[in-house]
Formats: structure tokens, sequence, C-alpha cells
């Protein structure tokens, strides 16, 4: 009755112990934590490495049981004429305006496919941007200190200068005669971005940051994907294969470089954020 008596009158009739009732400390919770969460990524990357093995060895199968499945080379069942082939080869020149035969079909056959990879390009060097841009002010204290720091070659200095502008007039080269000899936007824009690369190790990166700037880049970048989707949208809406033989070359010319500029400020920019953390 006495400890029933001392409960409702608000008094503790049987006290815990101490270390019944004291939380738990902070080093031994915080501990206990990153041991869970060890265990826990332990055991995802568990599942994932056989997820991935699983994964690979179904696509493995899939593409052996394929190949095993096409007709022999040679064999007299094979079929002898093919109608795309011979539309591609015998028609690209007439409908699409492109001497080059690959171009008139990465640019207007496929079309649609080769927007699709460059908004793919777009959209990766978006990713690493927004990953990997120094934000803070120490990240971007540190990466002023390492690039004032990091050595410049003499000799690749005196190489490059001679180099550099050999590069650009032959990438330029291959992007404007893409229509009409093998190149084009993809290997004219590897070629510019190659020549930027090259520019940025052997000079610096504040060398380029004086004309290629985080607003020229975003210019380059967004002005070539849109000029590629208006002007296809263009070449659609005037009826594709059936416009002026003319008119189409040139817009297989605009396109083309519109291509070579997304892909060129891809090139650059990967190289500029892994290594610095910014342009």
């Amino acid at each position: 009755m006495s400890s029933l008596r001392k409960w409702l009158d608000g008094e503790d009739a049987y006290p815990l112990r101490a270390e019944w009732t004291a939380p738990p400390s902070k080093k031994k919770r915080t501990r206990k934590t990153r041991a869970d969460d060890r265990r826990q990524l332990e055991g995802f990357l568990r599942v994932y490495a056989v997820c991935a093995v699983v994964l690979c060895i179904g696509l493995i199968l899939c593409l052996v049981l394929g190949a095993l499945r096409l007709p022999a080379f040679a064999s007299p069942g094979n079929p002898t004429d093919n109608e795309v082939v011979r539309r591609y080869v015998g028609s690209a020149e007439a409908e699409t305006g492109a001497e080059n035969v690959v171009a008139g079909m990465i640019l207007n056959y496929r079309g649609f496919d080769t927007f699709g990879e460059s908004c793919v390009l777009f959209v990766a060097l978006c990713c690493v941007e927004l990953l990997l841009w120094a934000t803070k002010p120490a990240l971007r204290e540190e990466a002023a200190a390492s690039r004032k720091e990091a050595p410049r070659d003499a000799i690749l200095a005196r190489v490059c200068t001679l180099a550099v502008p050999c590069v650009l007039v032959y990438g330029l080269c291959i992007l404007f005669n893409g229509h009409l000899s093998p190149g084009g936007g993809f290997s004219g824009g590897a070629v510019l971005g190659a020549a930027l690369i090259l520019f940025a190790v052997a000079f610096g990166g504040e060398r380029v940051r004086r004309f290629f700037t985080q607003r020229v880049f975003d210019a380059v970048r967004i002005s070539g994907l849109l000029l590629y989707a208006v002007l296809f949208g263009v070449y659609v809406y005037l009826g594709a294969n059936g416009i002026e033989s003319g008119l189409a070359r040139v817009l297989v010319q605009i396109i083309d470089v519109a291509v070579g500029l997304v892909v060129m400020s891809t090139m650059y920019g990967f190289y500029a954020f892994y290594t610095k953390g910014e342009l």
C-alpha cells in the first residue's frame, strides 16, 4: 500500500538503476550506426555484384544464341537483294543532297537517332556538371591553387604552338566537308575538342577561359542542340527526302556543324570538370 500511495502521489517507489535509464553515449551510438551502415553497404554490394554477373551472363547468352541463328556466310538461302542497301546507296545523294552516303544515312534517314545521340551527350555533360561542379569556396580555392601550381612543359608548349592551329584547321575541314567526304559532326567535333584539351594541357586552363568562358560554353552546347532540333524539324516539315537537292545539301551541312558543336563542348566539358571541377 505504501508503494502504491507513493506512486499515486508522483513519487518513484521503484527507482530504476542509472545504467537502465541513462541514454547511450554518442560515441557508442555513432559506432553502432556506422557498423550497421557498413553491413548494409556490404550486403548491397554483394547483391549488386551477383545481379551484375547474372545480367552479363544472360546478355552474353542472348548474343551467342542470336549469332548462332544467323544464316551461314554464302548460304544459298541468304537474300541476294537488299532493298535498304539499294535505296541508301543508289538514292542517297539525290534524296538527301549529301555526296557522302554515310552522312546522308546518319543525318537524314536516321536523323532522329542521331538527334537522340546528341541529346545523350548533352544530358551526360549536364550530369557531370551537376556532380563535379566546385560550388564550395574551399573547393574553388583548392582547384585554383592546383591550377597555379601545375608545372608547364616548355617543350610541349612549343610543339603545341604549331600543332594546335593545324589540328583546329583539320577539325574544321572534317566538320564542314562531312557531307562531301568521310568525316562529319562527330569526328570533326571530336578533333576540335581534342584541340581545346591539348591547348589547355600545354598552356593552362586560364588561357582557354579567356575565350571559352562558362557563358560561351553554355551558349555553344545549347545552341548546337537547338539548331539541330529546329533544322531537322524544318527538314521533315518541308518533305524530307522530297525537297530540293540544293536546299537539302545546305541543311545537311548546317546540321553537321550543330552536331560538331555538341560533341566539341562535351569533350572539353568532360576534361574540364574531371580535372579542375569547373571550366
